[in-house]
């Protein structure tokens, strides 16, 4: 049952809520040290419950349950989104990640709208803090803590109260330190869910007409009933080139507890070294030595050293330094005096991969999470006594906890960083052949007609504690279908975060802070409209709206959801009509339509998309295009609208709105046809 005990789970999913003892973990008081049953909580329900009525729950505030609840209260429906510690934004701040895990092209392209406002939100924090140098104001794509891994680092404090003011709109409401762990299930229809309120210790009860899982782990797919995979599929059931020759339930992604250090100028208090130091030592076998497989062509073994500013090559997908690495706050980029450099510990060394967190009872998770943070714990250890100095000797007890980074007494993260939760059981399922870059062709991975998204970052697997060895594959840029969102039998829920459908292989591309967001946003907005319609949507339906609001679903590296043309050319896009280069994600809206693209996108308009070639005989023998008294077409020369024979097509076209003749452009021809 994972997190949640109780005494009649199966008959919830059958029956209304009865009265029942529960046990549920407060992974916010997971103790260092000490006895881990201590954060586990026991609740009797009484008899009486108060109830909270709403149109959509969404559970859990990470990065797509905050997405889902501003898609689906835009649209005039109320929200109750919980949340089980006291900050919102999940792996961005209370998973202790706001290194942003993003895509080479995130200042232009591939994030929605709302995550793009998200970052801004960001930037604005500091700008108007008063505390920057004028440099680092004027600083278009202001990176606070000018790290490497990512164009943006900041503290998870400003990701908190950036994510605050965005979900205060009207119809939605944020209930922190609040966790669900049963939910009533008549059918195929889920009722109502019994959530516990850590701090007003107290049961109520959310009366719900949709559900949204966006929990870390997927917490509430067994407490509905939903069917879902845990760890490692076979080949055999994937086809997967990358998989194992048999399935392992207990193969999960390893798990993190980040936390922050600052350089100072001085040693500070003496760390207390930990009790079992050794052991884990010997476990994890920390090191700033990592190898990036030469058989995928890429360096071996490379030796990270503390400190220094040598810029990545290229973007930030070569190694820096390590400190700087993951840098949140560069003293260079505040007034004197304000900072010193800190930085984000989630190493890949640092990672516990001993245990699965996922279908553990609550004490024995709690047990797991200690473990875990005792090894993030023994690494701080390990930087500030053992590791080799630049320059020899060993340790840098000049590297200091920043306990209030995270906002917590031990220093470590209020959640772990789960990578890797339950899957549901979808329509449709995404497989490492779909998106790993040597087994597509063209700029692009696998399209799907009913895409609701994309995503662009490696297949990025944090080996398990089953023999199993990280790897790290390099996608084309992908979509996230629809089918992966729905559960594969009819139920009013749907995942709104990691618990897609994707295998644990392509977990490890899916699970980054835009991509949740996106996947979070599709599915608030498929809630919403399944709400308003009274049926489930349609994939085409959806799509239109998502390219209303922002949502990229066809991958172009120059085109900016603020674009005017961004919907038009998204839906053209979508439909085939758009001219789309075979060599490059450009969309180059402003560029002139060639004849034969023209030619291309009628026969896609009238519902074959063929290639340029057939397009074009189709074109002249049906005469909806001509050659000129040589019989030569001109496939090359730039299209204007008087080129098509519009009274010999086979329907009708939307009423030209230029005045313009040509030569015609891209976002010119989306405008007209991709209504």
């Amino acid at each position: 049952m994972g997190r949640y005990a109780g005494t009649c789970y199966f008959l919830l999913l059958t029956l209304a809520l009865k009265a029942a003892d529960y046990k549920v973990l407060d992974v916010q008081r997971v103790p260092l040290n000490g006895d881990p049953a201590s954060a586990v909580i026991s609740i009797a329900v009484p008899a009486q419950v108060p109830e909270i009525a709403c149109d959509v729950l969404v559970a859990g505030a990470g990065m797509g349950g905050v997405a889902a609840s501003l898609a689906a209260s835009s649209r005039h429906h109320t929200v109750c989104l919980t949340e089980e510690t006291n900050w919102v934004g999940g792996q961005a701040t209370s998973g202790g990640v706001p290194a942003l895990d993003e895509n080479r092209f995130i200042e232009f392209s591939g994030g929605t709208r709302s995550y793009m406002q998200f970052r801004d939100g960001i930037r604005n924090w500091y700008r108007t803090g008063g505390n920057l140098t004028p440099a680092a104001t004027a600083w278009e794509n202001l990176n606070p803590g000018t790290c490497y891994v990512s164009p943006l680092c900041f503290e998870p404090k400003t990701g908190v109260a950036v994510l605050e003011k965005m979900l205060r709109k009207p119809g939605l409401q944020l209930y922190l330190r609040t966790v669900i762990f049963a939910v009533e299930r008549q059918g195929a229809t889920i009722k109502s869910a019994l959530a516990w309120q850590f701090d007003r210790k107290k049961v109520v009860r959310f009366r719900t007409r949709f559900l949204l899982d966006a929990t870390e782990m997927g917490d509430i797919l067994p407490l509905a009933g939903i069917p879902y995979v845990t760890g490692s599929e076979a080949k055999s059931q994937t086809g997967e080139p990358d998989a194992p020759v048999k399935e392992n339930k207990a193969c999960v992604q390893s798990f993190t507890y980040p936390f922050a250090i600052e350089h100072s100028a001085h040693a500070g208090p003496e760390t207390v070294k930990p009790a079992d130091y050794e052991q884990i030592l010997k476990r994890q076998g920390f090191s700033l030595r990592v190898n990036y497989p030469e058989e995928f062509g890429w360096k071996g073994w490379v030796q990270y050293r503390m400190f220094g500013e040598d810029p990545p090559v290229p973007n930030n997908m070569s190694p820096g330094p390590f400190f700087a690495w993951r840098r949140l706050l560069d003293a260079r980029n505040f007034k004197p005096g304000f900072t010193n450099d800190v930085a984000l510990m989630n190493w890949p060394r640092q990672d516990y991969g001993a245990e699965s967190p996922l279908d553990k009872e609550p004490a024995t998770l709690a047990a797991i999470f200690q473990r875990a943070k005792q090894t993030s714990a023994a690494f701080l250890y390990w930087l500030q006594h053992d590791v080799p100095r630049d320059g020899g000797g060993a340790g840098y007890p000049e590297l200091q906890l920043r306990s209030d980074v995270m906002g917590t007494a031990d220093g470590m993260s209020k959640y772990p960083y789960i990578r890797e939760s339950r899957r549901i059981v979808a329509r449709g399922t995404v497989a490492e052949q779909d998106i790993v870059d040597e087994f597509q062709t063209g700029p692009r991975a696998k399209q799907f007609a009913d895409s609701v998204g994309t995503g662009f970052y490696m297949v990025d697997i944090h080996p398990c504690g089953a023999n199993e060895h990280g790897r790290m594959r390099m996608p084309k840029p992908f979509q996230i279908p629809m089918a992966a969102l729905l559960p594969r039998d009819l139920v009013n829920l749907l995942p709104a975060g990691k618990t897609i459908g994707v295998t644990h292989l392509t977990n490890g591309a899916f699970r980054l802070h835009p991509i949740e967001w996106n996947i979070g946003e599709a599915s608030g907005t498929m809630a919403a409209m399944w709400l308003e319609n009274g049926s489930e949507p349609t994939a085409g339906n959806v799509q239109r709206e998502l390219a209303q609001v922002g949502v990229q679903m066809v991958w172009f590296d120059d085109l900016s959801p603020d674009d005017p043309a961004f919907r038009s050319i998204q839906s053209a896009a979508l439909q085939g009509i758009y001219p789309m280069d075979d060599t490059d994600l450009h969309a180059s809206p402003d560029a002139p339509v060639t004849r034969a693209e023209a030619a291309m996108a009628l026969t896609a308009r009238f519902g074959k998309k063929v290639a340029k070639k057939e397009a074009v005989a189709l074109a002249i023998r049906e005469g909806w295009m001509a050659t000129d008294h040589r019989n030569w077409f001109h496939e090359d020369l730039p299209f204007y609208w008087t080129d098509w024979r519009e009274d010999k097509l086979p329907g009708t076209l939307p009423p030209l709105k230029s005045h313009r003749t040509g030569p015609v452009r891209r976002r010119e021809l989306a405008a007209r046809l991709g209504q």
